[in-house]
């Protein structure tokens, strides 16, 4: 090109103009069903366009992992195995950690955010073991009962239709309780409204507690705390 110019393409650009196009009101629309398949939205989680959902975005919230810490000291001990499906960067994770809790696995799809939990959370990384796949390609691995505690936090709401059998496999891995803490009532092309007491006691488990989450920072009204008890 004139004067030795050479033109290259971030891959990150490439990917934010790929959905920014995908998602442009018209052509959403026009999309049959609005909806995406479960590589779409595995596309988007592992490489988020939009501000809100980047991983350096997710260190920030400690009043969600506060909030989420004082729930599982009802449920759990220091000798607790504890599993968080979607783990991000791993916050909540260090959270517990700090609180003695040492036993720690972590289930998440993007790289990035698997990056900065070893840069952000060096020690959490020492003695945590965290799965960088999706998690309809991990938990069918895991034994039955391997898990005294699982717990999810607004990832659950995520998950596409086509990928609900993970639901039987969350019960199947959960040895004493089960915590979600989820959207129940979002709805869009990543949200996917589900009553996690219907789905988890059709599955065999017993709802013990729930509350809504309006007061928690960063949660909110749509947002429903939820502990299950394996029976």
């Amino acid at each position: 090109m004139p004067g030795g110019y050479r033109f290259s393409l971030d891959p990150r650009s490439v990917y934010s103009v790929y959905w920014a196009i995908w998602y442009f009101p018209i052509i959403y629309k026009l999309r049959r069903n609005d909806s995406l398949s479960v590589k779409e939205i595995r596309t988007y989680w592992k490489h988020p366009f939009n501000g809100s959902n980047l991983p350096e975005n997710y260190l920030e919230g400690k009043e969600r992992s506060q909030f989420l810490v004082e729930l599982l000291k009802r449920y759990a001990d220091s000798s607790s195995v504890i599993l968080e499906i979607g783990c991000n960067v791993g916050r909540n994770l260090n959270y517990l950690f700090l609180a003695g809790f040492k036993k720690l696995v972590g289930i998440e799809i993007n790289k990035k955010a698997i990056r900065l939990l070893k840069q952000s959370y060096p020690e959490l990384a020492r003695y945590a073991k965290i799965y960088n796949k999706p998690v309809e390609e991990v938990i069918t691995g895991f034994k039955n009962g391997a898990f005294d505690i699982v717990f999810t936090m607004a990832v659950l709401q995520h998950i596409h239709p086509d990928s609900e059998f993970i639901f039987s496999e969350i019960a199947r891995v959960t040895n004493r309780f089960l915590v979600t803490i989820e959207d129940e009532r979002g709805i869009s092309w990543r949200h996917f409204p589900r009553n996690y007491k219907r789905v988890f006691e059709s599955l065999g488990l017993e709802q013990v507690e729930e509350f809504n989450c309006r007061g928690v920072p960063g949660l909110g009204g749509n947002f429903s705390a939820r502990v299950f008890k394996k029976v």
